[in-house]
């Protein structure tokens, strides 16, 4: 992910050495390897190659838990793309993600 940051995702996102070594400290002591969330778990154990996948939306685990919803919910102007879990998740920064806590955004159609 922090691997080749000039061209991170088509875009370039180079940082300064200090800035570059937080969030490499950040992500590692937060990665699933360090966590103990369920769903961290979970994606964790769902990939066979641990370092090929790094979008979680291409994970074997995520794509399982979002096959029922409609596809072009991702593309609507409530939720806007796979990347924006917390459209739906409104407590994912607090690292919760219980089911209960799930409020999929009504699209409007047409």
């Amino acid at each position: 992910m922090m691997g080749d940051l000039t061209n991170h995702f088509g875009d370039d996102a180079s940082l300064d050495e200090p800035t570059t070594h937080s969030i490499l400290a950040f992500l590692k002591k937060n990665s699933a390897e360090n966590s103990t969330h369920q769903a961290s778990l979970k994606i964790l154990k769902s990939l066979k190659d641990k370092n090929s996948t790094i979008a979680i939306t291409k994970t074997p685990y995520w794509i399982k838990k979002h096959k029922e919803l409609e596809q072009d919910i991702f593309a609507s102007n409530e939720v806007k793309s796979k990347a924006n879990c917390q459209a739906c998740h409104q407590e994912i920064q607090n690292g919760l993600l219980e089911n209960d806590l799930i409020k999929v955004p009504k699209i409007k159609k047409g």
